[in-house]
């Protein structure tokens, strides 16, 4: 696995935990992006040190890390609650940026909390247990318009949402995808691999003509994500009818 030099810290602390955990400590992480979950299974590799993640739900992506030495049997406390947002719908479209932003200017870590899951009248939040005394007395508007939060102790089902696009490209390589997708230039694509700031399924490619799969995840910094889908069908030219799923704002 190649580590990028802004990642270097959290390894280094990731490797840490997984050591401690070696040497008998039980470690629960704080919420970790797929990334970072890719980095702590490398590290665990060989270990006599079992790693699990949850985050709330069963769709979740951000998820809490638990790290229990090999010989230890035990029910993992990840201490993950989830918090209901109701709203005025005439008053507010709620997006997963808005609500984001609204959390982060709190002050808030983004590691101290999960996915933020969008329904039809509510939005559910997984976060640490210790940030729920400040949400539930701070997080009172979204866009200057009132909400209500509370605790929910109930189980969430609502399964992320996505876009789908249809994109026509010439083969499954990976620079045709991220260009395409994001419409970007075949150059700009190529920068942007070479630097480093590209990954497939979570690892870094360095190759632009890597050939990708559906189910792939494909994850571009400073532009999001999409996982590839199913080809739908070739086109007279041999150009490649494919579906991909980019998550909703």
């Amino acid at each position: 696995m190649i580590i990028l030099p802004e990642e270097k810290t959290f390894y280094a602390q990731a490797l840490d935990q997984v050591e401690r955990a070696e040497n008998g400590k039980i470690i629960i992480t704080k919420f970790l992006t797929l990334r970072e979950q890719a980095i702590y299974k490398e590290i665990v590799k060989g270990r006599d040190v079992d790693l699990k993640f949850a985050g709330g739900y069963p769709f979740a992506e951000r998820r809490k890390g638990s790290l229990v030495p090999h010989d230890i049997t035990i029910d993992v406390d990840y201490k993950i609650d989830c918090l209901k947002i109701t709203y005025n719908k005439r008053y507010l479209d709620i997006t997963h940026r808005n609500v984001l932003g609204t959390l982060m200017s709190l002050g808030l870590d983004r590691s101290l909390f999960g996915d933020i899951v969008l329904g039809d009248e509510e939005v559910f939040i997984f976060v640490s247990q210790d940030i729920v005394p400040v949400l539930l007395n701070e997080f009172t508007h979204i866009n200057n318009v009132p909400i209500k939060i509370s605790l929910y102790a109930d189980e969430v089902l609502i399964q992320p949402r996505y876009d789908q696009k249809e994109i026509i490209i010439s083969s499954m390589r990976i620079d045709n995808l991220v260009s395409h997708v994001y419409n970007l230039s075949r150059d700009s694509t190529k920068k942007h691999i070479q630097e480093g700031l590209v990954y497939r399924n979570f690892l870094v490619c360095k190759d632009a003509d890597e050939i990708c799969q559906a189910g792939d995840i494909i994850s571009v910094r400073k532009f999001g994500r999409f996982q590839v889908g199913e080809l739908l069908r070739t086109t007279k030219t041999g150009k490649l009818v494919v579906l991909v799923n980019i998550p909703s704002a």
